[in-house]
């Protein structure tokens, strides 16, 4: 019973500081995000340039919050599996902010970039070679269905999600390994 009750408060903590790191995270994504909505009104390049530069330092915010988390001295389970969860939970949080510019940029800002975007999908999916191990009907239906999943907002959304999480569990895989705490 008592194991429960440890195993309780431990995810309950490492939710509560994932909850705190994931909003500074996810702010900073939504800081980010803002430059790519400028280069694409057409503004500069530079923007989009600045945008993907700021790659980098969401991986260094990420390795600082890891770390910091690890090396925290509040009693926060500090296992390879409590921080890996703890990565995780942060990406799921920040990846709340981060889908609410992007909604707000699809839905408010500017419409027409999705339509561009699904655009550049169709066709490519139309150009793409027809290797003939599929018959001609089919090709026509599997594109229909990419077309459709591609082409739906949410959809967009909860891959972006995905993305984070995904993100959050390869750096916390690979910082598990690198980053070791001396117990003094």
């Amino acid at each position: 019973m008592s194991r429960i009750r440890n195993t309780e408060r431990s995810l309950s903590l490492i939710n509560r500081c994932a909850m705190n790191y994931g909003l500074i995270l996810g702010a900073f994504w939504v800081f980010r995000y803002l430059f790519l909505v400028v280069a694409e009104i057409g503004v500069s390049d530079r923007f989009k340039f600045l945008f993907y530069l700021m790659n980098i330092v969401t991986l260094l915010l990420m390795y600082i919050f890891y770390y910091t988390y690890k090396s925290s001295g509040t009693g926060n389970p500090k296992g390879g599996i409590h921080c890996i969860l703890f990565m995780i939970m942060m990406c799921f949080y920040a990846s709340f902010l981060e889908g609410a510019i992007i909604y707000a940029h699809y839905k408010f800002i500017d419409p027409a970039y999705f339509s561009n975007l699904v655009s550049i999908t169709v066709s490519g999916a139309d150009s793409m070679p027809k290797t003939g191990l599929i018959p001609e009907e089919n090709y026509v239906q599997i594109r229909d269905r990419m077309i459709a999943i591609c082409s739906s907002k949410i959809t967009y959304i909860v891959f972006e999600f995905a993305k984070n999480i995904f993100l959050g569990l390869f750096l916390s895989v690979i910082l598990n390994f690198v980053v070791s705490i001396k117990k003094n």
